[in-house]
């Protein structure tokens, strides 16, 4: 009797332990929202078909922003968007953007519902962050409220205006409808084709750079490249006629609203480098940019509209030192355009003249090459042409650096003289005149090119 007596009170505290339990599974299940659509519960609440669609309105709560868009039949018969929201600027709308975005926006289908005759303040629905009216053709309008997103990020919570039923819907819902004018501005900044580009100038303040080039377009290999012309006359390189392709096809990352907070954020208030470019049809388009900033950069173009992003990436070369902007050769040439070659000092002087065909070489058996009258194709035993390698000596010197302020005494005697006659018995003199110990200044046709050579 006693031991019975014993197992009555741990048998009384597990009947209250399970008592418990069970009560705790139901009240955490009747408490519990549901983390996403399930197959069984799910509903459409709304789809207005493209045909019917004519415009949609979103209001959002937090900032008074009225995101309307508009549809506009065409005269061929198709249609396009329009962009009328109360936060529109004069900046142009991707059409495809805002596609997408009436696409996600009038379809509301596999809804899962979460409950009816539900408290709407428990899921943000009393006060919206957004209201979703939708206009078919037939002038008949069509509400959905938008409220919190639902513990599992995944889903938010949603219900048809003056309905008390509330359901769970993808959060990309949510997403699309906190998209406001910024987020449709076309991401394509500009694009102008290479052909009908005719100048170009880049200005940087970081070094004091302020150049300017001439574009010259080849169609029949449609490739563009440019040569400077002032400060100093040379070709670019490769590098800068990337930079430009990529300018001409800019396209934003992302777009920021202009104010004086973001101006200044962004390193827009005193920009940092000016690029314009001009087109043969006398169009201008100025942008200015910062530097880069955590691996981006920050523009506006023509001083107008939103303030883009870029990815540093896309405009490698903007800050790169000038001289890799520019050729790394004077007045490098291929040796089927050149007639002949005079190089002089006090002390010597030797003329190279040359007889190659077009696209031809130095080394082919057809070539003529002489040296102060003599053959000059001689070569090594490996087969390699001295003609050739005197000709690359003297066509590939390189740019050691830019002298804008020197000035050359007018009693300078040249070190070294270079006469290139080209094929259309035109010459130009390059004259190399001391700077230091092992560097010389440049001049062509008796003008300092601001150069100097080691």
């Amino acid at each position: 009797m006693k031991s019975a007596k014993n197992l009555l009170i741990p048998f009384i505290v597990m009947v209250l332990l399970g008592i418990g339990v069970l009560v705790f599974y139901l009240v955490d299940r009747s408490w519990k929202e549901p983390e996403g659509p399930t197959k069984n519960n799910t509903t459409d609440l709304l789809y207005v078909s493209p045909v019917d669609f004519a415009s949609i309105s979103i209001f959002h709560k937090e900032n008074n922003i009225d995101v309307k868009i508009d549809k506009k039949a065409l005269s061929n018969g198709s249609s396009s968007y329009v962009y009328l929201g109360n936060d529109k600027g004069e900046d142009r709308y991707s059409q495809s953007k805002i596609s997408d975005f009436v696409s996600t926006m009038t379809s509301f289908v596999g809804c899962s519902l979460v409950t009816e005759n539900s408290d709407l303040a428990q899921f943000g629905l009393n006060d919206p962050k957004y209201v979703v009216t939708i206009y078919k053709t037939d002038g008949t309008a069509n509400t959905v409220l938008i409220g919190n997103l639902s513990p599992d990020p995944e889903y938010c919570y949603v219900c048809a205006k003056g309905s008390t039923s509330v359901y769970l819907v993808n959060s990309n819902k949510y997403t699309y409808a906190s998209k406001v004018a910024k987020d449709f501005i076309d991401s394509r900044i500009i694009d102008i084709s290479m052909s009908d580009l005719n100048s170009v100038r880049l200005v940087r303040k970081k070094d004091s750079i302020d150049v300017f080039a001439n574009c010259y377009y080849n169609s029949s290999a449609e490739q563009s490249s440019f040569k400077f012309v002032t400060p100093f006359e040379i070709s670019s390189s490769e590098y800068f006629d990337r930079l430009i392709e990529h300018i001409c096809c800019l396209e934003a990352l992302e777009y920021e609203d202009v104010t004086f907070e973001n101006l200044s954020k962004y390193g827009l208030s005193s920009p940092e480098i000016t690029i314009v470019l001009k087109t043969n049809d006398s169009r201008e388009y100025s942008f200015v940019f910062s530097s880069v900033r955590n691996g981006y950069y920050y523009g506006r173009l023509n001083s107008a509209g939103k303030i883009f992003k870029i990815e540093s990436e896309r405009l490698t070369s903007i800050e790169s030192p000038l001289l890799v902007l520019l050729n790394n050769y004077f007045f490098y040439n291929t040796c089927d355009n050149i007639d002949s070659i005079e190089c002089s000092s006090p002390e010597k002087k030797f003329n190279m003249k040359l007889d190659v065909a077009k696209d031809g070489a130095i080394s082919d058996d057809y070539s003529i090459v002489t040296l102060d009258g003599r053959n000059a194709k001689v070569t090594s035993s490996s087969g390699r042409s001295y003609a050739a390698m005197l000709y690359e000596t003297i066509f590939c010197i390189n740019i050691g650096g830019i002298d804008t302020d020197a000035k050359i005494d007018s009693s300078a005697v040249p070190v070294t003289m270079i006469t290139i006659f080209d094929r259309n018995h035109s010459s130009v003199v390059y004259s190399f005149y001391k700077r230091d110990h092992d560097s010389y200044y440049v001049c062509r046709n008796g003008q300092y090119t601001k150069f100097y050579v080691y």
